[in-house]
C-alpha cells in the first residue's frame, strides 16, 4: 500500500493503518518495549509479514539501538514504546540523537484522549518532554490524522539536519476505525526509505542549496590564496552520501591537510600523508598545531564545539587575524554551527551538492613548505605516542594497536567500531587508524555512557555483513549490560571488548589534574563479566596477560555468536598528551 491508496484505509483500525504505513515507508526493523497504552500498536505490528520487532531490555537501550541502525543505514531508526516511563526512558537517546544529528522516529503510546490531563496511570505530558529533545512532535487526535502524522514524522526526521521526532498515539486512536474516504489531506511527496538511501540523499535536503555562485567563488579564492589551509571534517561529511569522496578530491587537489572531529573519524583515510587525525582537546598534537598555525580553516560538516576548539578566544589565531582567510563553514544547518567560532563565510547545503560547486573554482596546487612542516610535527609528536616495549602489562594503546592490526589483516568490506563514553572512547579514537572502510559510532555531543552496546546491536542489525565491535569501559558497559540478552536472543553477532580497570579512569585523571590530586568516587566494584556474559547466552573469554592478547583478539574476531572479551588493565597509564582544561589547542600537557 502507498499513500496514493489512502482511501483504502477506510474501515481499518488505527493499529492496522499504523503497520501498513510503516510498511509503505520501507521500514524493516523497529526497536522497543511494549506497554499498556501502546498495545493496539503492537497488535498491529505482529500482523505484519515484513516488519521485525527487536525487543530490548530497557527503552533507553532501544533508543540507542535505533541510533546505531540509523547511523549505519542512513534510514531513520524506528522506536516503539508505551506511555509514561516507556516514553520518558527515551529522553536520553532522543537528546543524544538531537545533538549528533541522527534521524529517529519515536512512536509512543499515550493514554486515551479522554484521560489526558487527569494524571492517569502512566500518563506524562509528552509534548512538554518532546519540546526539549526532538526536532518535531505531534499527538495524533483522530485515526484519520494518523497517515499524515507518520508522513510528517519521516520528513521532519530527515529534512535539513537529521534528528529525532516523536509521534504520540493515544490508545483509543489505535483502536478506532477509520471512516471510509475520510482522508482528504494529500501528504507531501514521499521518500522511499526501502531503497537504502542515506538520509542526506533525500529530495528535501537536495533542494536545500540556496547559495549564490559568487559565494563559492569567494571561498575558492580564499582557498587558492591560502598558504597554510586546514580542513576540519565532521559528522556531516559521513552523513552526506558523497561527502568522503569530495573531501578526498579537494584535499588531493590542493594538498590540503585534513583533521577530523570525533564524530568525523572514518570520513578520511588516516593512512594518507594529508591526514592530521583527530583534532581538539583530546586530539593529535600535530592536528592542533596545524589548526593554530593555519591561515585558513575550512569546516566541512563540523560544528566546532568546545571539545574541538578548546578556548574559543585562542582558536586558530592566525587564520582569524586581520587579512587572513578566517573560518569557513560548509553545512546543512546554520543554526547548529558557529556558536563558538563565528564564520567568515557560511555555505549552506548538503556537502554532496555544495562541494562539487566549490571544486569548479579550486586550483590545483602544491604547498610543499606547509606539508613539510606538518610532517615534522608528526615526527616530533607521534600519535599515538610510542610506548615502551618493556611494558609487560596490557595497556589501552597496546591492545588497540593489536586489534587494529588484526582488523586490517581480515580486510573486511566494512568495520564499525562503537564505544561508550569515557577514557576508552578517547583511546579508541586515538589508537586506531581510521579509513573510509572503518568508521566510529559513538556519542559525541551528549556524551552518553551506556551508548556503545545497544548502538552496536542496532548497527549490526542494520549492516549484518559488517564487522561490528563495541569497545567499552567497565563503567559505561554496566549502564546497559542487560542488552547482552537482546543480542543473544536475536542472534546479533556483536563483539564486545571491555576495558576492565575497576574505575572511571577519565574522571580519575581529570580530578588528579584539576583538584589537587584528590580523587573521589571513581572506584568501581565490577561483576564477573565473563560469567555474566555466559549467563546471558553469549560467548566470553578473559585476557589478563599481554602475551595472550593476540590469541584472545583472534578468538573474538572469529566468533560468530555475540561474544565478550574481558580485558584486564592492571595499571592503565594517563591519557597524554592532552590540552590543558580551558586552554587553547596548543597548550598541551605531556605529563
Amino acid at each position: 500500500m502507498t499513500f496514493g491508496d489512502r482511501d483504502n484505509f477506510g474501515g481499518l483500525q488505527g493499529s492496522q493503518i499504523f503497520y501498513q504505513l510503516l510498511e509503505a515507508k520501507g521500514v524493516e526493523y523497529l526497536f522497543g518495549y511494549p506497554g499498556g497504552a501502546a498495545l493496539p500498536l503492537f497488535d498491529g505490528i505482529q500482523q505484519s509479514k515484513t516488519l521485525r520487532f527487536i525487543l530490548s531490555r530497557h527503552e533507553q537501550g532501544a533508543g540507542h539501538m535505533a541510533e546505531g541502525y540509523a547511523s549505519t543505514t542512513g534510514k531513520p531508526g524506528i522506536v516503539l514504546v508505551t506511555s509514561g516511563p516507556g516514553t520518558s526512558n527515551l529522553a536520553t537517546p532522543m537528546f543524544d540523537a538531537q545533538l549528533d544529528g541522527i534521524p529517529l522516529v519515536v512512536i509512543c503510546g499515550q493514554v486515551a484522549k479522554s484521560k489526558i490531563g487527569t494524571d492517569a496511570f502512566q500518563e506524562i505530558d509528552v509534548s512538554a518532554l518532546a519540546k526539549t529533545c526532538t526536532k518535531w512532535h505531534t499527538v495524533v487526535q483522530t485515526v484519520e490524522d494518523l497517515p499524515l502524522a507518520i508522513e510528517d514524522a519521516f520528513r521532519e526526521a530527515t529534512q535539513g539536519r537529521p534528528g529525532p521526532v516523536l509521534v504520540a498515539i493515544p490508545q483509543d486512536v489505535g483502536m478506532a476505525t477509520c471512516a471510509s474516504r475520510a482522508l482528504v489531506r494529500a501528504p507531501a511527496a514521499s521518500v522511499d526509505w526501502g531503497q537504502g538511501k542515506a538520509a542526506s540523499a533525500s529530495p528535501v535536503q537536495q533542494r536545500s542549496l540556496c547559495v549564490s555562485h559568487d559565494s563559492f567563488q569567494q571561498v575558492a579564492a580564499l582557498i587558492n590564496a591560502a598558504e597554510r589551509p586546514v580542513i576540519i571534517a565532521g559528522h556531516g561529511v559521513l552523513q552526506s552520501i558523497n561527502g568522503p569522496l569530495f573531501l578526498d578530491t579537494i584535499s588531493n587537489l590542493g594538498q590540503i591537510p585534513v583533521a577530523t572531529t570525533l564524530l568525523g573519524l572514518g570520513c578520511f583515510d588516516e593512512m594518507k600523508p594529508e591526514s592530521l587525525h583527530m583534532v581538539g582537546t583530546w586530539g593529535a598534537v600535530y592536528a592542533n598545531y596545524a589548526v593554530q598555525n593555519a591561515d585558513l580553516v575550512i569546516a566541512f560538516g563540523a560544528r566546532l564545539d568546545e571539545r574541538v576548539v578548546g578556548d574559543p578566544n585562542g582558536f586558530a589565531p592566525q587564520a582569524r587575524s586581520h587579512g587572513r582567510g578566517g573560518v569557513v563553514y560548509f553545512g546543512i544547518d546554520p543554526d547548529s554551527m558557529g556558536k563558538l567560532i563565528k564564520p567568515t563565510h557560511f555555505i549552506q547545503g548538503d556537502l554532496s551538492d555544495t562541494l562539487p560547486l566549490l571544486l569548479r573554482y579550486l586550483q590545483k596546487r602544491s604547498r610543499p613548505e606547509w606539508s613539510e612542516q606538518i610532517q615534522k610535527w608528526k615526527a616530533d609528536h607521534p600519535f599515538p605516542p610510542n610506548t615502551s616495549e618493556a611494558n609487560h602489562s596490557i595497556t589501552p594503546a597496546g591492545m588497540l594497536s593489536e586489534l587494529d592490526r588484526q582488523i586490517k589483516s581480515l580486510s573486511p568490506s566494512r568495520a564499525i567500531l562503537c564505544t561508550g563514553v569515557g577514557q576508552h572512547q578517547m583511546w579508541t579514537a586515538r589508537c586506531l587508524r581510521w579509513q573510509t572502510s572503518m568508521s566510529l559510532l559513538t556519542s559525541g555531543g551528549l556524551g552518553t555512557m551506556g551508548f556503545g552496546l545497544p548502538a552496536s546491536i542496532g548497527a549490526k542489525v542494520g549492516s549484518p555483513d559488517s564487522l561490528v565491535i563495541n569497545i567499552d569501559g567497565d563503567g559505561s558497559f554496566c549502564m546497559t549490560m542487560e542488552e547482552l540478552l537482546t543480542a543473544s536472543s536475536n542472534g546479533v553477532g556483536v563483539k564486545i571488548i571491555i576495558f576492565n580497570n575497576g574505575r572511571q579512569r577519565m574522571i580519575e585523571q581529570l580530578q588528579e589534574m584539576n583538584y589537587g590530586g584528590r580523587v573521589a568516587y571513581a572506584d568501581l566494584l565490577n561483576p564477573d563479566f565473563m560469567t555474566l556474559a555466559q549467563s546471558m547466552g553469549c560467548h566470553a573469554e578473559r585476557c589478563t596477560l599481554i602475551g595472550d592478547l593476540p590469541k584472545a583478539i583472534h578468538w573474538l574476531l572469529h566468533t560468530e555468536r555475540p561474544a565478550v572479551l574481558d580485558v584486564f588493565l592492571e595499571d592503565e597509564p594517563p591519557f597524554l598528551p592532552l590540552v590543558r582544561t580551558g586552554a587553547a589547542l596548543d597548550c598541551i600537557l605531556t605529563e
